[in-house]
């Protein structure tokens, strides 16, 4: 019996060494067997690399070479190896969701004996903790009888002797249940080491690699192996001349003099020869490298003699604006060594701390570049669209067919309808999906709404409704009642079985038994297959193995809860932590590839060149946070009572003090090149520092850190340019773009490099096309192209049939009113109450009032404030049953909005009969038609020719038309429901952009024979009325009346006919006024008994009116001939007050629209007072001698 050590620097050739101890065993036939046992995560690499090694050591060159002799192993293999015939190695193994389920009955069971653990099972994650506690102890030899003599220690005093009673408790019936039925890692262990302590091994080697420190559990196998094999080998990380007898904890080989001293120790007690076998050659060749090394483990004090040509040759640092350009030059730089030094893909390594900051940005960089990579980072199964299918269909049962959980379930694309007896495919399935979603949105269809036994029915609201369906709606109808009838028959009776499941193993039947029903399985197998086909042989795998994987969490939990009383939450739980725990198994596709992976995980040390990537001094030293049951606290308590076979977990101190030693193997981890890079910024533009670790390098070796790597730029040279980004032929070519961007917007020649590289990849035509529609980006300008006449034919016609609202936003923005009435383009219909909801609530209300009173001929002021609120009430429930306003009835917080938008009507339907007490004006009619809107005819549109066989009609509604007589003359005006306060702005009339009120006066002079009887009728105005439910203030309800209050809150604005005749039947009660100022209107009657606007309004004669109505057709006529002559603008508005027609547009996305371009401008609004306007008006009409 004998222990050999193989001790060497990082820098040393420990596997060569090691295989040399194996060819000299064989050719000496000393032993028979020889088991290399090496951390599973490198057991693959390994085993390939040394048999590569026996074979070229044994002369045979052929491509299959086999040692049966020789078996790498890792210690879970070495298990099966000797314990794969025994008994106790077909006892049933438990997953990590396994062990889950098995201490969650455990807490349940005890729940009624634990104290600071009682009822934390309900907590997340609790359950988790405990496990991986549990997990330690066992690892480190530490049993439940161990934890029970532990508390005593702490004289029942501390929070430490609560926790450790609890876990003692809940150790104690782990270890039954896993006793005689269960077998987990750890146990498997320690049967693998009684095993082998009985097993004759006197012809056997085993030869321990890749480790710096063991478990309790190994550490007692290798003791074994040590006490009964004939020879036992342990290779280590450890200078010869840096070992220590008692090693110092900040000592940088700690971890592993600390495992040699222990191994020794036991060796020496057990009277076993021990023998130091020193790594003779050096692995890493370059000399800076060598240097660096005894730089790191304190050898070398002094300054580098290395001069800075040799120090480049091996070591190099670079920093990045940030990570994507980082992986960028590191991608750049592999394909140089690979096309001009003769490197192998195989020769790279790429490592940095935390993989997760860089997985999202290698894969596509290295994609670009045509790099073989693997990322040895196992992948969760949580995002596999199986998984979020359990989850959601479980999630649409717990809130009753909820529209996040439906959506989520359904675009899984794992449960797919067939119509007329066919599957359909995955293009009409994401139709009829998307088509039901906008269904679902708009009309809020949620929980019994998914299961009533009437079919869907999509339709549009607008204005004259007819009711009837068009062919494209009963089409799109039909397409969503297929997924709605899918949900409806498929779901349901999954959900009453499983509600009436008893226990856990009649709930695991009845969901799988709906699985296979669904077809999910199948499906699951048409995506591997599919995948097979494309050659995605890593995409194909995933399917099976998370079904394998769901199949095996339903075992588990069958076998561990199948007894137990169905708990749905739970079961939900241990399924998702199940999945959670869950990895792809992954190996690499190709042996000639780029290694990507963390700096804290076993490496092979095969490689000729590392690219130490991420090294930011946020991750190297790395950020330990110290989270489990047992703290660091804890941890120094309990640690001098464990024996010297037991031990916990290093604490944070400790592990920290372990951080320059992962730092060290990943410096020496290739034998040629170090490069050290870091960003100088993340994703969210945080700004970085680099690692400690790396200036203490670069001061070592005088290397600047201002290598920055950053986008070209026109004053590179050609030598930095060749060796920074020239990449792939498209990869270069993005970088192209930005030289010739840049060369454009500075006015600078293009540097001859470039074009250089232009010239060559235009003559090369593999990717000319793909450059030349790269480089047209160049001469592209955000201006829209004027559009063909035929698209504009087929777009509006030979005639604009308009509202004037959308004329307005014309006015606006000219591009936006083509995409929204040209191209039609839409936003979603979103199920909620809009402010267009509530303005055609209100308009409904006050139309179905005015037409209420008029049919049983009773005027408003005549009604009692009762009967007011009797007779809305009776209108706003018939306007609640109207389709469009569904939305009023579906939740409790609608019903009170509800109840909100009743009361706003009747305090409007109340100022205005306070309104007709004062006023002559008196409701002539409501809700007024002109022109031809939805499928009614109203009185006469505004209608101009254009030419050319072409005109424009303009169609609306007035909502209402007030009259007032006086003597024999009758004044005529329109009054506008607004939701919002309102004001006649002549600016926005001037420049196109206040059309409504001048259009709607305009055709009601044009209509005057029909709307009125008297012939000596004249326009009074045009007015808004805002519908709203004012609050008064305290300290004004001290000075005036509620009811004055009310009226002014309530007051009309607009345009306003300057005629004392009218204005003063327009207030009756406006001499009362001590200020002369009107409650109802905005004017005032003056001392003198003339009448003036108040505040910023204008009253306007009726010139002038005729000059603002001319000027608005002319609007009206231009926005027409613009439309149809196929002109499109850029250009929206910009006010005064820097509000822009931007700011709430929906196609924001598609205008590209950018103030800094020189193309793109506002049509910004000039500051202009009424007075000016019609001064304009006048002087462009050559009416100067006219009023002002």
């Amino acid at each position: 019996m004998s222990l050999s050590f193989i001790l060497g620097s990082a820098a040393k050739d420990h596997q060569n060494e090691l295989v040399e101890q194996v060819i000299r065993l064989k050719k000496g036939k000393t032993v028979k067997k020889i088991y290399i046992l090496v951390p599973n995560h490198i057991k693959f690499a390994s085993e390939i690399a040394i048999l590569q090694k026996l074979r070229a050591a044994f002369g045979q060159d052929g491509e299959v070479f086999a040692q049966s002799s020789v078996q790498i192993l890792s210690f879970s293999r070495l298990a099966w190896f000797f314990l794969k015939d025994s008994a106790i190695y077909q006892k049933t193994r438990l997953s990590s969701a396994g062990l889950n389920m098995l201490v969650l009955s455990i807490l349940e069971e005890q729940k009624n004996n634990l104290t600071i653990f009682k009822g934390e099972q309900a907590q997340s994650g609790f359950v988790s903790e405990v496990v991986a506690q549990l997990d330690e102890f066992s690892k480190g030899q530490i049993n439940s009888q161990d934890l029970a003599f532990f508390a005593e220690q702490t004289n029942n005093q501390s929070d430490l002797y609560a926790k450790l009673k609890d876990l003692q408790i809940i150790y104690q019936e782990y270890e039954k249940k896993l006793v005689g039925k269960y077998l987990d890692n750890n146990q498997l262990l320690q049967a693998l080491t009684k095993k082998l302590a009985k097993t004759n091994l006197v012809d056997s080697c085993f030869m321990v690699t890749g480790f710096s420190q063991l478990t309790a559990s190994e550490n007692k196998l290798v003791e074994t192996l040590v006490k009964n094999a004939k020879e036992v080998y342990v290779d280590l990380i450890l200078d010869e001349h840096q070992k220590e007898a008692n090693p110092r904890k900040n000592s940088l080989y700690y971890r592993s003099n600390k495992l040699y001293t222990n191994l020794v120790a036991y060796a020496k007690q057990n009277q076993i020869n021990v023998k130091n076998v020193t790594a003779a050659g050096n692995r890493v060749k370059t000399p800076v490298l060598l240097d660096l090394e005894g730089y790191w483990i304190g050898m070398v004090k002094r300054p580098t003699e290395l001069k800075s040509e040799d120090i480049s040759k091996g070591l190099s640092v670079f920093s990045a604006n940030n990570r994507y350009l980082e992986i960028e030059e590191v991608a750049t730089r592999i394909r140089h060594s690979v096309a001009n030094e003769g490197y192998r893909y195989s020769d790279f390594t790429i490592l940095t701390r935390h993989l997760d900051l860089y997985r999202n940005v290698i894969a596509p960089v290295f994609t670009q570049y045509h790099l073989p990579f693997f990322i040895d980072l196992q992948k969760k199964m949580t995002d596999h669209p199986f998984v979020e299918f359990i989850m959601a269909l479980f999630a649409v049962k717990k809130h009753y067919y909820r529209y996040d959980d439906l959506m989520r379930l359904l675009k899984t694309e794992l449960l797919l309808p067939k119509v007329d007896g066919r599957s359909i495919t995955s293009k009409e399935y994401r139709e009829y999906l998307d088509l039901t979603e906008n269904l679902v949105l708009k009309f809020g269809f949620e929980g019994k709404s998914w299961l009533r036994e009437d079919d869907w029915i999509y339709y549009r609201f607008f204005e004259g409704d007819t009711g009837t369906q068009t062919d494209k709606e009963v089409e799109i109808s039909r397409k969503v009642n297929v997924i709605r009838h899918l949900i409806k028959t498929t779901l349901p009776p999954f959900f009453e079985k499983i509600k009436k499941a008893e226990n856990g193993r009649e709930a695991a039947q009845i969901l799988c038994s709906f699985l296979t029903k669904a077809g999910i399985p199948d499906e699951l197998i048409n995506w591997r297959d599919r995948a097979l086909e494309q050659g995605k042989i890593e995409e194909a795998a995933k399917p099976e193995e998370t079904w394998t994987t769901f199949c095996n969490l339903l075992d588990e939990y069958v076998e561990l809860l199948g007894e137990h009383k169905f708990d749905e939450d739970q079961f939900v739980e241990i399924l998702q932590t199940g999945f959670e725990g869950a990895e792809y198994s992954q190996v690499p596709s190709t042996l000639d590839q780029i290694i990507v992976s963390e700096s804290g995980m076993v490496q092979m040390n095969d490689r000729k060149i590392t690219f130490l990537i991420g090294a930011t001094d946020a991750v190297m030293p790395d950020k330990i946070n110290g989270h489990s049951i047992i703290s660091d606290e804890d941890r120094s308590y309990l640690n001098p009572a464990l024996n010297a076979e037991q031990y916990l977990n290093d604490d944070t101190l400790n592990q920290l003090a372990a951080e320059p030693f992962l730092g060290y193997l990943a410096f020496m981890s290739s034998s040629d090149k170090l490069y050290l890079s870091y960003p100088l910024a993340d994703d969210g533009k945080e700004k970085l520092r680099p690692s400690p670790y790396v200036t203490r390098i670069a001061d070592h070796y005088r290397i600047k850190l201002d290598s920055k790597i950053r986008e070209p730029q026109i004053m590179d040279t050609t030598e930095y340019v060749l060796k920074h980004y020239v990449g792939t032929k498209k990869t270069t070519i993005k970088k192209l773009l930005k030289i010739l961007r840049q060369a454009k917007i500075q006015e600078q020649q293009i540097p001859k490099i470039w074009v250089e590289i232009h010239n060559f990849l235009n003559e090369d035509g593999q990717e000319t096309e793909f450059m030349n529609k790269i480089l047209a980006s160049l001469s592209y300008q955000n201006i829209p192209e004027k559009l063909k006449p035929e698209l504009v034919d087929l777009l509006y016609g030979k005639t604009i049939n308009t509202s004037i609202s959308k004329l307005e936003e014309f006015y606006a923005n000219e591009y936006a009113y083509f995409l929204k009435y040209g191209l039609k383009l839409q936003e979603r219909s979103i199920f909620e109450l809009s402010a267009a909801n509530t303005g055609e609530f209100f308009h409904l209300a006050m139309d179905s009032l005015a037409k209420m009173l008029k049919a049983e001929n009773i005027r408003l002021p005549e009604i009692s404030v009762e009967e007011l609120q009797e007779k809305i009430r009776i209108i706003t429930e018939q306007i609640r049953q109207l389709p469009q306003f569904q939305i009023l009835n579906s939740t409790q917080r609608m019903q009170y909005l509800s109840r909100q938008l009743d009361a706003t009507v009747v305090q409007v339907a109340k100022a205005l009969q306070k309104q007709q007490v004062r006023s002559n004006a008196q409701i002539m009619q409501t809700e007024v038609l002109f022109g031809h809107v939805g499928a009614e005819n109203g009185i006469a549109p505004l209608e101009f020719k254009l030419g050319n066989g072409r005109k424009v009609n303009v169609r609306g509604k007035i909502d209402r038309i007030d009259q007032i007589s006086v003597g024999d003359t009758d004044y005529v005006g329109i009054v506008d429901y607004k939701s919002s306060s309102h004001v006649f702005d002549f600016r926005d009339a001037y420049y196109g952009l206040a059309l409504q009120m001048l259009t709607y006066l305009d055709t009601l002079m044009l209509n005057f024979d029909k709307i009125a009887n008297n012939e000596r009728t004249k326009p009074a105005g045009a007015l808004y009325m805002h519908l709203f439910n004012p609050k008064l203030r305290a300290k004004d309800l001290l000075k005036q009346s509620k009811e004055e209050l009310w009226l002014k809150a309530n007051k009309y604005d607009g345009l306003i006919i300057s005629d004392e005749n009218l204005l003063q039947a327009m207030d009756e009660k406006l001499a009362e006024e001590s200020n002369g100022y009107s409650s109802l209107y905005p004017f005032r009657k003056k001392k003198d008994g003339s009448f003036k606007a108040s505040g910023r309004h204008q009253l306007v004669t009726l010139a002038e009116l005729e000059l603002l109505l001319r000027h608005n057709e002319n609007l009206i006529k231009e926005a027409a001939n613009k439309i149809l002559s196929g002109e499109l603008s850029l250009n929206p508005v910009q006010w005064p007050n820097k509000r822009t027609a931007l700011q709430f547009s929906p196609y924001k996305s598609i205008f590209q629209f950018d103030a800094m371009l020189p193309e793109n401008h506002y049509r910004k609004l000039p500051k202009i007072t009424p007075e000016e306007v019609i001064k304009i008006l006048m002087e462009d009409a050559g009416e100067t001698n006219g009023k002002i």
